[in-house]
This record gives C-alpha cells, structure tokens and sequence, in this order.
C-alpha cells in the first residue's frame, strides 16, 4: 500500500488527486474509495491506497484515512493544498 496526501478534492466531481510519499501526484474517484470514508476526506489528509492501471492514467484505488495512530506524519515537503466545489 502507498500512502500520501490529498492535495485536491473537487466535490462536485466526486475526484480529486493524492501526492504520494515518491512525489507523484495520482488521481482518485469516488470508485475509489469505500462510500464510510468518503465524508472524512480533506486536503491534507493522510491516505493509504492502491496504484491501478485505468483507461487514460495510473489511479488510486481503495483509498483509505489514515489516523495518526497509523502514522499519518507528513514526511512531504510543505505543498499548497487547494479543495474546490467545483
């Protein structure tokens, strides 16, 4: 499992993208992810989650919230984190 940060989350469109602790930034869709954790979702939140092959790009799946117990400390350097509604 990866884990990572949400550095954009677009409501709206039920997507948004997580930069991983390798510094590559990956998409997510609500597919993604199981519909308990979806509420708990927020930029700069920590994730654990999945690499997939989709149809256009490499994906998360199976995305998960880490709790600081998990170890959800941030080892990336400082981004900026943007949430959108649209």
């Amino acid at each position: 499992m990866m884990r990572g940060s949400i550095t954009r989350l677009l409501r709206k469109q039920g997507c948004g993208f997580i930069l991983g602790e390798d510094g590559c930034e990956v998409y997510f869709d609500r597919s993604g992810i199981n519909a308990s954790e979806i509420a708990g979702l927020s930029v700069g939140r920590w994730v654990e989650y999945e690499l997939q092959y989709g149809f256009e790009r490499l994906r998360a799946t199976n995305v998960k919230i880490l709790r600081a117990e998990q170890g959800a400390t941030s080892s990336l350097p400082a981004i900026p984190h943007k949430e959108t509604s649209s």
